[in-house]
């Protein structure tokens, strides 16, 4: 197979502070406030942390995009939470039979487009994604952050095709020129050697995969 890839370096980040930890964390066998790198993810404290490390997907790729697009310093994931919040990007909801406590919806795209925007990217929302398109915006120098199922950082069967987001940034073309393999960031897979850069079959890959996301590039 040959590689098809943006022509600059993606850097990794993971959504939880310890890689090592994101399966023990999102199984529920370990409390995320115990994360002991906590710190290093720029929250106030070990609450805070816990409570946008399970929320920051979507923030989490914009960060990568914007970074390696740019070129620009790292900064720590906190802080692009907060720039997110800043603009009202994190939708809630407030339900008549649950006035007390409102229903988180998630991440709006419109403003993790906007965030990649105000960064000095080009960001759009696209719907109906095909392998062929996904391949010619790659061969362009750019990324799309895809609405998948977070079932997709697992090896069991998928039930559903969205509810995460990864970070596509290449494809590997099998002899015949068709994409055989979607290479990509996921801030959240169970393993450390499966988020850098991992190597997700397409057949697996569009059956967890909305056909929606973000393309995002130098602006």
């Amino acid at each position: 197979m040959v590689d098809v890839m943006v022509p600059y370096k993606i850097p990794y980040t993971c959504q939880f502070a310890s890689p090592d930890l994101v399966r023990a964390f999102v199984h529920g066998e370990r409390e995320v406030v115990t994360d002991p790198c906590w710190a290093e993810y720029g929250a106030s404290d070990a609450a805070e942390y816990a409570h946008w490390a399970l929320r920051s997907c979507g923030v989490v790729c914009i960060k990568m995009a914007v970074e390696g697009i740019t070129g620009s310093e790292p900064e720590p994931v906190m802080a692009w939470v907060r720039a997110g919040l800043a603009i009202d990007g994190y939708l809630t909801e407030l339900r008549p039979d649950r006035p007390d406590r409102p229903v988180e919806k998630g991440w709006k795209h419109t403003s993790l487009a906007q965030l990649a925007r105000d960064r000095g990217c080009s960001a759009d929302l696209v719907q109906g994604f095909t392998l062929e398109k996904i391949a010619a915006h790659v061969r362009n120098g750019q990324v799309i952050m895809a609405s998948v199922t977070v079932e997709l950082g697992e090896n069991g069967l998928l039930t559903r095709n969205s509810g995460h987001v990864v970070l596509i940034y290449g494809v590997a073309l099998g002899d015949d020129g068709q994409v055989q393999e979607m290479i990509l960031h996921n801030p959240s897979r169970r393993t450390p050697t499966s988020q850098v850069g991992a190597r997700i079959p397409v057949e697996r890959f569009m059956q967890g995969f909305s056909g929606r996301g973000i393309l995002i590039g130098r602006s």
